[in-house]
């Protein structure tokens, strides 16, 4: 069976409702330039992104193949919400709120966090540890000696701000993916969940297109107990209709609005 090698980090049916009829959309590298035109089939994709390595060495897709299996069901709920049906049915809220938490997750940021913080790690207990304690273990692994120059080198990488660079790891980002998203899955589930149409103003999305705001929930959300949970929000297409979901304990499920 042949393997996907190249992977989207954003799913296609979502970016379909950004695109124009040719399916085509314009990314823009912040600040702005350059502007190209790509086919959705193109875009946000990375090369064996969710690929992992078998003990034989071969690679496998098993993780791609297992993402659109959510990818499915999350499409039908969409074209439910553009064709006008709100609020969605149990099954279809669960099936649109799985796919945000996935979506939530899986891209570069997460990973990119991840590495960011085990450099950090690293520097963190390198540093606090001194060089020769760096010089016994390096010795202990390799079984060879160490010399002070050598030792300075290896010091200095480790040690320098942020922490040295190391290889992303696809394997820790997906266990993390797949460990958090049926948490996240049912607190969207369970969430007050609004639908913003705007009739004048189109939206955008980025690479990235599940936003947290843990600020934007009003004076009432800091007085009213059990209602500390973050609000999560994506467009949902460019022709203005955009969902929030926020915490489980907020009133008025199934909200409608309407901007101007």
């Amino acid at each position: 069976m042949q393997e996907t090698r190249r992977q989207h980090t954003v799913s296609r049916f979502y970016l379909k409702g950004f695109a124009d009829d040719r399916e085509q959309i314009s990314p823009i590298d912040l600040p702005g330039e350059p502007r190209i035109t790509l086919s959705i089939r193109d875009a946000t994709v990375i090369k064996d992104f969710y690929s992992v390595q078998l003990p034989g060495g071969e690679l496998s897709d098993l993780f791609e193949k297992m993402f659109s299996e959510i990818e499915g069901p999350a499409s039908k709920a969409l074209e439910a919400v553009l064709s006008g049906k709100w609020p969605l049915a149990l099954e279809e809220k669960e099936n649109l709120g799985t796919w945000i938490a996935w979506q939530q997750l899986r891209g570069e940021e997460v990973r990119a966090s991840q590495n960011q913080m085990g450099a950090e790690f690293i520097r963190l207990v390198v540093g606090v540890s001194g060089k020769e304690a760096l010089r016994r273990h390096i010795e202990a692994a390799e079984g060879r000696d160490v010399d002070d120059e050598e030792l300075d080198g290896e010091w200095q990488d480790l040690t320098k701000p942020g922490g040295p660079t190391i290889a992303a790891n696809p394997i820790e980002h997906i266990r993390t993916v797949v460990e958090l998203t049926p948490g996240l899955a049912a607190y969207l589930r369970d969430s007050h969940w609004t639908l913003h149409r705007f009739r004048r103003r189109a939206l955008v999305t980025c690479d990235h297109p599940v936003s947290m705001d843990e600020a934007d929930r009003g004076t009432w959300a800091r007085c009213r107990p059990g209602s500390s949970g973050p609000l999560f929000r994506s467009p949902l297409t460019a022709d203005g209709a955009d969902n929030s979901t926020s915490s489980p304990f907020r009133p008025l499920h199934g909200r409608h609005r309407l901007h101007p």
